[in-house]
Parts: structure tokens; C-alpha cells; sequence
């Protein structure tokens, strides 16, 4: 998927999740450095990057609005995307809780 096939607000959900995935440990390791940029380069690296910078200034509130407001048909990449991410270094609690969050705002679980 490419990123100028994401609706704004979902290009900037993703990138505040991110942004959020990358800091829940506490560092931003060298795995998470080229995995990130082998995003940008993936969904195209322009407008990726913008959104990064715009996803600094927002609210966790303001974020989760915009988590559930992404298409069904988006949610499954970008859960992937993440999940991939989050992966590079292990994944800590935090993630494993974002990441859950994120299955059930978006109804994503098996139940």
C-alpha cells in the first residue's frame, strides 16, 4: 500500500503510531532506525515523513480519534506494518498493550 493511498487522517493515525511504537521503550534503537526508513521508502518517503513531523504536536486523545477513524480495509496493513515494527527489537509490554488496544478498537479479535 502506498502512503498517498491513505485518507490524511489515516496517514497521520499512522504515523503517531509510529512515532508511539518507537518510543514505548524508551529508545529509538539502530533496528527501528532502518526499519522506519524502510517504511518511508515502502509507502513513499515525502509525504511519510511530513506526517512524522505533523504527528509530533499530537495529543494521545487526539490520536486515538484518529486510530478509529481508519478504514477497515486499511486497519489489517496498518496493524501489520505495526506488529513488524514493534518486532525489530522485541516487543515489550507497552507495545504488546498498544498493539492489543489497537485489536480491539478496531474489532480485530477472533472472538
Amino acid at each position: 500500500m502506498q502512503f498517498d493511498q491513505l485518507e490524511k487522517q489515516e496517514q497521520l493515525a499512522l504515523a503517531g503510531l509510529v512515532r508511539l511504537v518507537v518510543r514505548m521503550d524508551g529508545q529509538f534503537s539502530p533496528g527501528e532506525v532502518d526499519a522506519v526508513a524502510a517504511l518511508a521508502r515502502e509507502v513513499g518517503a515525502t509525504d511519510f515523513w511530513s506526517q512524522m513531523a505533523q504527528a509530533q504536536t499530537i495529543e494521545m486523545d487526539e490520536l486515538g480519534g484518529l486510530v478509529e477513524e481508519v478504514r477497515p480495509e486499511v486497519r489489517g496493513w496498518m496493524y501489520g506494518v505495526l506488529v513488524g515494527l514493534a518486532a525489530v527489537d522485541g516487543i515489550e509490554e507497552a507495545e504488546s498493550d498498544l498493539l492489543s488496544w489497537l485489536m480491539d478498537t478496531w474489532d480485530m479479535n477472533d472472538d
